[in-house]
This record gives C-alpha cells, structure tokens and sequence, in this order.
C-alpha cells in the first residue's frame, strides 16, 4: 500500500503528527496515517510479509479515513476562530490554527525546517544585528543588539504584526530613572584577549566606571574612577550576602555611579524562559571582601510567571542566593588565597583579567582584581506577555572601586524554568 505513495507524501517523517500532515494533499496524508498504523510499513516499500486476512485486525480503511476525518476537524477553522486557544486566528496570519507554538508572535527556532512565525519561510528569524556597532553607540537599541535582540515591534501592533521583540530599551540608572553617564555603557567586541563575545559580535558592558577597555578613548583606572551620578537604589535594595558574608550589612543609602540598560520585551508566544550571559568584574577585590562596600549587579525581572527564587526581582544570584558581588561565591577569575577571611580557590586563573583594566597587566596596576567567568542566568516568563528586564550595575558606600559587567546571548527558551538559576557556562567562547 505504502509503495504507491505519492511523492508529497514521502518528504513527511514517518508517523508526522497532524501538524506537519496539514497542507498536504488528502491521498498524500492517506499514506501519512497508514504508515504510522502500520508497522514495517514505510513511503518507499510495501511490507515483505502482509499479514493473513485472518489476522489483520481492525479494518485499516475505517482507521485512517477516521483519522483523517479528525485531522481535518481539529485543524480547519474559521478565519476569526482561535482554535488551539494562542491568541492568534486565521485572520490575525496564525498559518496553524491546531498547533499553538505556531503563530505569528512565536520564535522561530532555527534548523528545524518549520515555520513557527509565519512568516512562509522556515527557519529565516535573524540572531545577528551589532555588526560594526561602535563602543559609544549611544542608542540603547544598539545595546539590546549587542545582546542579540534584533527584532523591534509596536506595543499597540495587532494582527501578523503582533509579534514578539524588543518593546524598547533605555538607559537608565539603577532604579530606572534616567541621569546614566554616558561613558558608563559600551558596545565592544571582546573584554580583553581571553574574554570572547558569545553570539554575534558585540557585547554589552555597563560599568560604575567608564565601560572601556585600556585600548579605548575614555579608559579609566577601575582604582580611581568616578563617575558623578547618584540615584536611588532599586526597591528592595541593597540585600545582605547573608550566605557568604553573614553579619556583614551592605552599605545603604543611594546607587552611586549606577549603569542599566531596561527593556521592554513582548516574550515569543513558545518561550517559558529567558536566559542571558554575563560576566561580573570588580576592582573591590581583594580588599573590600565581606565589607559593606558591596558594589552589585542584579538583573530585576518583572514578569508575570511565578519565580519563588527571585529577590525583590533580582534573577541573578549566586547558590547561596546572594546578588552578584565582590561578597559571593561564584568569584573565580582571581589569584588563590585569602580575603578577610574567606578562602578564593581560583580555579579559573587570572587569564580574563589582561586587557580590560582588572588584571596586573593594567596601567599603573599593583595587584589583580576578580571576576566571576561567564555565567548564564535563566529565568521564568510568560509566553506572550509584555515583560521588563533592567540589568543594573552600582557602587555602594562610595564612588571609587570600578565593577563592570558584560553582558551578551539573551535568548528564549521552549523549556518551562519553575525558578530562576545562575551557573558558570562550562565552555564559553
């Protein structure tokens, strides 16, 4: 039976879902069905051994016309029914109105031969946008593309033209007010020789200091830097490093030199979780470790998506739920020993410190600082809402001691995230 399919039906994997058999004529998907119904049965080649009449079973006719029968009601609706419940109808260009993952807001996930945006193209979504980008491109829009975001879209957009991207993207300090240096973000294409981008070819930095390497006009001592801008911290902040520091209460008071950059991101329709990269370096260590001298870096998600793990919205944090600083555990770009009484094992060396104004390589340095290496943090989100995600850098206690952070690779994910979670990325680029 199966050898005479016809040709449009043998590019279908054997037993597709309904999903792939839409659009393919009904003999075509006569084939579809019966080969997944029959086992041994392929497009190519009838089985060497059919079974004796007597043993043949339900009528194979009345399975597959019934089945057939069931594909066509479950997947044909009317132009303004929203039949698989995604928002979308045929008149708003859902090209798939029985697969919810296939709409026009959904992310069209790369080199799986589909279609999930609707767009009549599988596999045509753009990753890489920050080609040429300059260090002090002053648009935050071009900070959003060095993170590989390279899809902008209209709050108020209906329709086809509803779909998912960057709502828009701000400078800011830590609270979201604007008063951001400008030397304080910076748009490079690595952080030092050993400190590589990880998509594209740009990365972010934001910096309580100018976010510049030593090769670059605006450097700046991490040691001595100032940046004169002072704002509230975010709500809820500062927060103690109650696990590797206990007792130790971080400075209050304003986010000094405060750097962030806030966007505004429509969530693809098929994603329950966001993730990014991120490398966090200070100049406070080895000398302000467990003080309150405790410059942060958080990434204050708001989502409507439960996240029992998150901290007055903070998403990045170390094991022991401590907000990325010089006071947690996931430092380990540095020279091994100890510091006010906390032992560092180091186990990445010093190497990501040269060429970014943190290592003994530094004008005028005297001692190395630290890093954390490249972590990725993941994150919980609702398919299709409108989310806000502010990745904050301040000095707090005072306005001397730089601490940058990079930032790159802010991607989406099918996998449902219960909580949020931070890890070093075992190999980066």
């Amino acid at each position: 039976m199966c050898s005479t399919c016809p040709r449009a039906a043998t590019s279908l994997p054997l037993g597709a879902s309904a999903r792939y058999a839409r659009g393919v004529p009904r003999l075509a998907r006569t084939c579809v069905v019966v080969t997944a119904l029959l086992a041994g049965c392929s497009p190519s080649a009838a089985p060497a051994d059919p079974l004796p009449a007597a043993d043949a079973g339900p009528d194979v006719g009345s399975l597959f016309d019934a089945a057939l029968d069931s594909l066509d009601q479950a997947c044909d609706s009317l132009p303004f029914e929203d039949r698989d419940g995604d928002g979308y109808t045929k008149h708003d260009g859902d090209c798939n109105d029985c697969d919810a993952n296939i709409n026009p807001g959904a992310y069209d996930v790369d080199a799986n031969l589909r279609d999930e945006d609707c767009t009549g193209v599988a596999d045509d979504a753009v990753h890489v946008c920050d080609q040429g980008l300059a260090v002090a491109a002053a648009d935050a829009a071009d900070g959003a593309r060095a993170l590989g975001l390279c899809q902008f879209v209209d709050e108020a957009a209906t329709g086809t033209a509803k779909r998912w991207g960057v709502v828009s993207a701000r400078y800011t300090l830590a609270d979201g007010t604007d008063g951001m240096a400008d030397l304080s973000h910076g748009v490079l294409d690595d952080f030092g020789p050993y400190v590589h981008v990880q998509e594209g070819s740009r990365l972010l930095a934001l910096s309580t200091g100018p976010a510049r390497r030593p090769s670059d006009s605006g450097y700046d001592d991490p040691s001595q830097s100032d940046m004169g801008t002072t704002g509230p911290a975010p709500a809820g902040f500062p927060l103690d490093a109650e696990g590797f520091c206990p007792g130790v209460h971080a400075a209050g008071g304003p986010a000094n030199d405060a750097a962030a950059l806030e966007l505004r991101l429509r969530v693809p329709t098929n994603a329950h979780a966001v993730s990014f990269d991120f490398a966090f370096f200070t100049a406070e260590f080895p000398d302000y470790v467990c003080s309150a001298y405790d410059d942060s870096f958080v990434a204050l998600l708001d989502s409507s998506a439960p996240n029992p793990r998150a901290k007055s919205g903070n998403v990045s944090f170390d094991d022991l739920g401590d907000p990325i600083s010089v006071n947690n555990a996931l430092l380990d770009v540095c020279k091994a020993g100890y510091a006010h009484g906390k032992s560092f094992v180091c186990l990445r060396g010093t190497a990501q410190l040269v060429g970014n104004g943190f290592g003994v390589d530094a004008p005028g340095a005297t001692v190395g600082r630290a890093a954390t290496g490249w972590l990725r943090t993941t994150a919980p989100v609702t398919p299709g809402e409108v989310a806000t995600l502010r990745l904050a850098v301040w000095d707090a206690g005072d306005h001397l001691r730089t601490s940058t952070v990079i930032v790159d690779n802010l991607t989406w994910t099918a996998d449902p995230a219960s909580a949020s979670s931070t890890a070093h990325i075992d190999n980066p680029k």
